[in-house]
């Protein structure tokens, strides 16, 4: 009994740590995978031929439990004890449980109360078993225990079994009943191994991302233009975090601005020969005093101002579905070679039959959309982009269709016609896309 009680004193001790120390970030919180425990076994058992005062047993103990969850495991457990004199006949007493069964558990807290139901076998050995007609040293017998417990969480690979109490049954022969009702007692440590996830914690609410960086960079797409031809002033936002929504607003020192957002057109009708600027403001629309400026300058030769007939100024009537169907029928895009905006002679070929047609039909105004494949920059694919809507735009023009019918705009590889990884597909998304204005 001396051992019980310094077993029963471990446990309330060690409880009343646990309690002190328990954090809700603690690591030995974590449930374990699985876990193997040792220590010390103390059984009150009855002696055959049956009947108290009873005996008891010093013994040890070893488990091991999977852990399935936060509540179920699966346990399997050894113990052996021993015993001298337990009956009047003098004889000795050797007993060894082999069982297994489901375990129930709190898990997740510093104190772990289970319980568990196991079934096995039992062997005694050493001993006195009346047989019919004889007796034997030895026996065998069905066995099943019922019962739980408490482990103190010290570690995350590290328990103490504070408690282990069982309802322990056995039927070795003994001429009278054959079963045998014992207590169990037992007090260890427990190694774990593994875990279901990491230890709760007291959820803080996340801080707001700061601004860490915001630049706008513009340029112009013709830095050098004759009087009276468009000039096209494309402007890239870069924020830190990416992705944050962007509004611009454009000022210029000479020309008329025509357009909104990253892409404009400056007109440049009626200025004279000299450099001018644009300036780019960009603001977070989630933040107005998040702020960045950019530049962009451009300059006009002298020359005959290319300045459109009154008569080809006109609102055009909005397109009609039979309109569009022979728009698409007859004007075909031009595609580019990788990493250039100059007209191959496949493109030229598309652009003239597409001047032929727009030439005959003056009240169709268009919009001459650049695309790229993704390989590169976003920003380089944007100039890349407007330089190749230009080129389509200037092919046009040469051919007669007035500029005042057509607009430039730049997707860059943001809008992609095609996804695969081949360069079937990059063809297809380098191009100069020409649809018709509603």
């Amino acid at each position: 009994m001396r051992f019980l009680n310094m077993a029963i004193v471990v446990a309330i001790f060690g409880a009343s740590a646990a309690l002190a120390q328990q954090k809700a970030s603690d690591p030995s919180l974590i449930t374990p995978r699985f876990d193997l425990g040792i220590g010390y076994n103390y059984t009150g058992a009855n002696a055959p031929p049956g009947g108290c005062p009873c005996f008891s047993m010093q013994g040890a103990f070893i488990s091991g439990n999977v852990q399935v969850n936060h509540w179920i495991g699966f346990t399997g457990k050894v113990t052996g004890g021993h015993a001298t004199d337990i009956s009047a006949l003098g004889q000795n007493l050797t007993l060894t449980t082999f069982l297994g069964g489901p375990k129930v558990s709190l898990q997740r807290h510093r104190i772990v109360p289970f319980g568990e139901f196991l079934v096995g076998g039992a062997r005694g050995t050493g001993s006195y078993f009346p047989t019919a007609t004889s007796s034997t040293s030895s026996a065998s017998s069905f066995a099943f225990s019922a019962g739980g417990g408490l482990d103190i969480n010290l570690t995350r690979h590290l328990a103490i079994r504070a408690i282990d109490a069982e309802y322990l049954h056995t039927g070795f022969p003994n001429a009278v009943q054959g079963t045998q009702n014992q207590i169990e007692i037992g007090t260890g440590v427990v190694f774990k191994f593994g875990g279901h996830e990491k230890p709760q914690e007291i959820a803080k609410p996340k801080p707001l991302q700061p601004m860490s960086e915001f630049s706008l960079t513009c340029s112009a797409s013709q830095p050098r233009v004759d009087q009276g031809r468009p000039v096209d002033i494309v402007g890239r936002a870069f924020t830190v975090p990416d992705l944050l929504d962007v509004r611009y607003s454009w000022t210029t020192t000479g020309g008329v601005i025509h357009g909104e957002g990253r892409l404009i057109t400056i007109d440049t009708a009626g200025l004279s020969p000299g450099d001018y600027q644009v300036s780019g403001h960009a603001a977070l629309v989630s933040d107005a005093e998040a702020v960045a400026n950019c530049v962009a300058t451009f300059h006009i030769e002298k020359g005959v101002e290319q300045a459109p007939p009154a008569q080809e100024i006109n609102i055009a009537p909005p397109a009609s579905e039979a309109d569009e169907q022979a728009f698409r029928e007859h004007v075909k895009d031009a595609f580019f070679n990788y990493d250039t905006y100059d007209l191959r002679p496949d493109a030229k070929a598309s652009l003239a039959a597409d001047a032929q047609y727009l030439n005959a039909h003056p009240a169709m105004n268009i919009t001459i959309g650049g695309y790229s494949d993704e390989r590169g920059s976003t920003e380089y694919n944007l100039a890349l982009s407007l330089k190749r809507a230009t080129s389509a735009r200037d092919a046009l023009e040469a051919a007669g269709v007035s500029s005042s019918r057509m607009q430039v705009i730049s997707y860059g590889k943001e809008k992609p016609f095609c996804t695969e990884q081949n360069e079937s597909c990059f063809q297809q998304n380098r191009r100069a896309q020409l649809t018709l204005n509603k």
